[in-house]
C-alpha cells in the first residue's frame, strides 16, 4: 500500500432463447473452493446479449454495428478473469483480440474536511496535501450475478475488496453497441472519504503494442514491455493495446471522470507499464488521476458513507488498430467537438484568459506596442474554435490587474484592450465577447455581460456621478452598490447571474439575497452550471445547480442556468473536452462584434436554449406546442403534450421529467435503456400539469453525459 503523506431501439440479431430453470444450478467454484451460484433469475435473453454457461465459463455475445462481439469471463477463480475478448465482421467467425486479462482498479483514498462551508458541496478543500491512501482492489469471487434491462445486460461479480471499500465488478454490454463498460462498484461506511480512482487492465504484454494520439496530434506507439509504468498525455482521454488480430482501446466516461479544477491542464490521464503505482506489479495499461491535480485547490471526488461509488471506464474491443480505431473511439465525443444544431449557436461562458492584462503587461515590459506572436494569434481561438464552440463570454480581471477596476485611472484602459481585442479576434464565425467576474456590491461571486463595450468602474468615491463623459473614454459608469448595480444594468440592457452557485466563493448565494430588487429584476438571469462538486455515485452531473434551478422556479422567479467552464489558461495542451459544457441558444446567425449581440443576450435571459455536455443533444422540446422559457397555459384538465427529440453517441441511461408547484419538485423517470449507441428518438408522453407552475427536462447517458432544457412556464 503506497501511502501518500500529504432513447432509437436497436433490434438484435442475437439468438434469441429463455434460459430453462436449470440454468440456475451453473456453478462457480470460489477461490476457496465453495461452489458460488451463478444466478439468472434476472436475465432474459431478448435484451440481446446472449449468455451462455460452460463449467467454470460464462460467455456473452451480442451484435455490434460492425458484426458481434464475444466477452468470456472465467469463474474458476484461478488464473485471469477476463479469458477472452472476440470480435467479428458480419457474419464471420469471432477473432480473440484479447486474451487472459485482467481488470484493476487502484484507489486513492483521502479525508474530506466537512467542517468547512459547503459540506460535501464543497471546493475549497485542498485533498492532496492531506494523508491519503492509495491501493489496488483485491478481488476474490463471492458471488456470481447476470441480469438484464432493456437492451443490456449486466454481469455482476463479487468480491471487490480495499481500502475500506468493498463491492464488485459489473460488466455492462450494450445490443448494437461494441463497448464493453466495466465498473467497480464500491462502497465504504467510512465518513468524509474523497477518492480518486485509477483503472485499466493486466496482461502478458508480449507480442502487443501500446498506442495513442499525443499533444502533437500524432499516433504514438510503444511496445509493451516490462518497462516501469509511465503516464501519458494524450488527445481524447483514450489508450489503446494492439494485439496480433485486433486491439482494445480504454478511454473513461469524457466527462464524468474529471473532478472540478481551477485549470484544464492535461495531466496525462493514461498510463501504461509495469508497477504502475506500486500497487501494479504486472504490464497494465489504462487510465489515471494525477493526486496533485493543478496543485491548487484540489478536492477530489466526494465518497459519502453508505453510496455505491462507480468507477468505471470503457473497453472498444475491435479487429481495427491505429487510426481506424481511434476514429470509432473519437465518434463517441464527436472528436471532443461539440456539434452544430440547426436553429442554434454555441455559447460559453467564464474564462479567467487574462489576455488582455497579458497583453498590457508585454507592452510594458517591452515598451512597444507590437504584439508578442503568442498573444497576436493566442491559442485558446484557436481551441474554441476547433471545439465547435462559436461565441465565447469572457470573465476577465478576476485575478491579476482585478484590483485595479476600482480605479478609474487604471480600470479604464484594462477595458478598452479587452474590447479592442474581443473585436480583433472576433470574426463572421467566432465571437469573441468581454465580460467580468466582478465579485462586488452584490455578495459572492456574480459576472456580468453587455450586450455593446460599457465603460465602467467598480468603485464610486464620495461624490462621484453614477455616470459622467470621460474626454477619451466616454461614457463611464461608476458603481458603488447594489442599487448602483442594478441600474447599469437597465440602462446597458446587461444580464448579471452567480457564478458557481451555492459553492466556493457563492456559497449561500444567490439564496441570501433572493428577495433583493436586483435578484428579482428580469436583468438577473439566475446561476451558472457545473459539475461541481464530484459524486461517482450520481446518475447526473451539477445536481447543486440543478437543484438550485428547480429552487428558484418554486421562488416564483423566472430564472434559468447557463453552463459554466471556469477556468484560466487554455491553449493546444490544454484537457479542455473533458471539463468543458456548452449553451445551445436558439439564434438563426452570429451576430457581428460591430453590431453589438443583444440577440445573445435575449436568447439568455427568454430561456431559448439547452445546456449540454456534448454528446448528448436535445434539438427540440415543446410541451403543448411551446418551448423553453415560453409561457403555456394549461387547460382544466391539465394535459399537455411533451414532444422532444434526442440524439445521442452513447446508449442513453434515463430522461427525467421535473416540475413544481411553488412548494415542492416532482419528478417522472423515463426509462431510456432500451437504446443502443449512436441513435435518435423523439419522446413523447403526455403529461398532467395541473396544479404545477413549470416544467424542464434532462436526459443522461450511460457515462453520465447529458442534456438540460431551460423551463417552461405554466399558467
Amino acid at each position: 500500500m503506497k501511502v501518500n503523506p500529504l432513447r432509437l431501439f436497436v433490434p438484435s440479431l442475437a439468438p434469441r432463447f429463455k434460459l430453462a430453470a436449470f440454468c440456475l444450478a451453473a456453478f462457480a467454484p470460489a477461490q476457496d473452493g465453495r461452489a458460488v451460484p451463478i444466478d439468472l433469475n434476472a436475465y432474459d435473453s431478448d435484451c440481446g446479449v446472449s449468455l451462455k454457461v460452460d463449467k467454470n465459463s460464462l460467455k456473452a455475445k451480442w451484435n455490434t454495428r460492425e458484426g458481434s462481439t464475444e466477452l468470456t469471463l472465467n469463474l474458476s477463480g484461478k488464473g485471469a478473469l477476463v479469458q477472452s475478448v472476440a470480435v467479428a465482421r458480419g457474419t464471420a467467425k469471432p477473432v480473440a483480440v484479447l486474451r487472459d486479462a485482467d481488470p484493476i482498479t487502484v484507489l486513492t483514498v483521502g479525508k474530506r474536511d466537512l467542517k468547512k462551508r459547503g459540506g460535501w458541496t464543497i471546493f475549497f478543500d485542498r485533498t492532496s496535501r492531506k494523508p491519503s491512501e492509495s491501493g489496488k482492489l483485491d478481488f476474490k469471487l463471492d458471488s456470481a450475478v447476470a441480469r438484464s434491462k432493456g437492451n443490456r445486460c449486466m454481469i455482476e461479480l463479487g468480491g471487490l475488496q480495499g481500502q475500506a471499500f468493498s463491492g464488485k465488478w459489473r460488466f455492462t454490454l450494450y445490443a448494437g453497441c461494441d463497448l464493453i463498460h466495466l465498473q467497480a462498484i464500491v462502497r465504504t461506511e467510512k465518513d468524509s472519504r474523497a477518492l480518486l480512482y485509477h483503472a485499466g487492465l493486466t496482461c502478458d504484454p508480449e507480442g502487443k503494442e501500446v498506442s495513442w494520439i499525443g499533444l502533437d496530434d500524432r499516433v504514438h506507439s510503444a511496445k509493451a514491455a516490462d518497462k516501469s509504468a509511465r503516464a501519458e498525455k494524450t488527445r481524447n482521454r483514450f489508450i489503446s493495446l494492439e494485439t496480433k488480430d485486433g486491439a482494445v482501446a480504454i478511454f473513461p466516461p469524457p466527462h464524468r471522470y474529471f473532478f472540478p479544477l481551477d485549470e484544464a491542464y492535461n495531466l496525462g490521464f493514461t498510463w501504461h507499464g509495469k508497477g504502475f503505482m506500486d500497487e501494479v506489479p504486472d504490464f497494465g495499461i489504462g487510465i489515471r488521476q494525477e493526486l496533485e491535480g493543478d496543485r491548487r485547490w484540489v478536492p477530489w471526488s466526494n465518497a459519502p458513507p453508505g453510496t455505491n461509488q462507480e468507477l468505471g471506464l470503457f473497453w472498444l474491443p475491435s479487429l481495427d488498430r491505429g487510426e481506424k480505431l481511434f476514429d470509432r473511439v473519437k465518434a463517441f465525443t464527436h472528436d471532443d467537438r461539440f456539434p452544430s444544431v440547426p436553429g442554434h449557436r454555441t455559447f460559453t461562458s467564464h474564462y479567467h484568459i487574462e489576455h488582455a492584462t497579458k497583453l498590457i503587461e508585454a507592452r510594458e515590459k517591452k515598451g512597444t506596442p507590437v504584439l508578442p506572436p503568442i498573444l497576436r494569434n493566442p491559442q485558446f481561438v484557436e481551441v474554441f474554435k476547433n471545439s465547435g464552440i462559436e461565441i465565447v463570454h469572457l470573465a476577465e480581471f478576476h485575478n491579476r490587474l482585478g484590483r485595479l477596476r476600482r480605479d478609474p485611472d487604471e480600470a479604464l484602459p484594462l477595458l478598452e484592450t479587452l474590447h479592442d481585442e474581443c473585436a480583433r479576434l472576433s470574426d463572421e464565425k467566432f465571437l469573441l465577447l468581454p465580460g467580468e467576474e466582478p465579485n462586488v456590491h452584490l455578495g459572492g461571486h456574480w459576472i456580468s455581460f453587455f450586450p455593446r463595450p460599457v465603460m465602467w468602474v467598480l468603485n464610486r468615491a464620495k461624490g462621484k456621478p453614477f455616470v459622467e463623459e470621460h474626454p477619451k473614454f466616454g461614457r463611464v459608469y461608476h458603481v458603488g452598490s447594489p442599487e448602483d448595480v442594478l441600474k447599469l444594468m437597465e440602462v446597458e440592457e446587461g444580464l448579471m447571474w452567480t457564478a458557481h452557485p451555492r459553492i466556493k466563493s457563492s456559497t449561500g448565494f444567490p439564496d441570501f439575497y433572493r428577495d433583493k430588487p436586483f435578484f428579482k429584476s428580469d436583468r438577473y438571469l439566475g446561476g451558472a452550471w457545473k459539475a461541481m462538486p464530484a459524486d461517482l455515485s450520481r446518475p447526473r452531473l451539477g445536481w447543486r445547480v440543478l437543484d438550485l434551478l428547480d429552487d428558484m422556479s418554486n421562488w416564483g422567479t423566472r430564472k434559468y442556468v447557463v453552463g459554466e467552464v471556469d477556468i484560466f489558461q487554455v491553449d493546444r495542451t490544454t484537457e479542455f473536452y473533458g471539463h468543458a459544457n456548452v449553451n445551445y441558444l436558439r439564434l438563426d446567425h452570429i451576430p457581428r462584434f460591430e453590431d453589438g449581440w443583444a440577440p445573445v443576450l435575449k436568447a439568455l435571459r427568454d430561456g431559448a436554449f439547452f445546456l449540454s455536455t456534448g454528446e448528448v443533444l436535445m434539438p427540440r422540446f415543446m410541451i403543448g406546442g411551446r418551448q423553453s422559457g415560453e409561457t403555456l397555459k394549461v387547460g382544466p384538465e391539465g394535459s399537455s403534450k411533451l414532444e422532444a427529440e434526442l440524439s445521442w453517441t452513447f446508449p442513453m441511461s434515463f430522461a427525467e421529467v421535473v416540475t413544481g408547484d411553488g412548494k415542492k419538485v416532482y419528478r417522472e423517470r423515463i426509462d431510456l435503456a432500451h437504446t443502443g449507441a449512436f441513435g435518435k428518438q423523439t419522446l413523447e408522453k403526455e403529461l398532467d400539469l395541473k396544479g404545477k407552475s413549470w416544467v424542464r427536462l434532462e436526459a443522461w447517458d450511460v457515462a453520465t453525459n447529458g442534456v438540460i432544457s431551460q423551463p417552461l412556464w405554466l399558467e
